[in-house]
């Protein structure tokens, strides 16, 4: 009998949305990155406005 593979029973949109951190306290060893992270999207909500893309 065959191994069941939850992957083979979902779609490829699916597989990414499941790997994806839901909050940042999922990065891992990237405490730095995050905190600066939360900064600019809380000052970003403060402000009403969307996360700018860096150039």
């Amino acid at each position: 009998m065959a191994e069941f593979d939850i992957r083979q029973q979902m779609s490829e949109k699916e597989q990414d949305n499941a790997l994806r951190p839901l909050c940042f306290a999922d990065f891992a060893g990237q405490s730095k990155v995050t905190s600066n992270l939360k900064i600019f999207v809380e000052a970003a909500k403060l402000r009403g406005e969307s996360l700018d893309h860096p150039e």
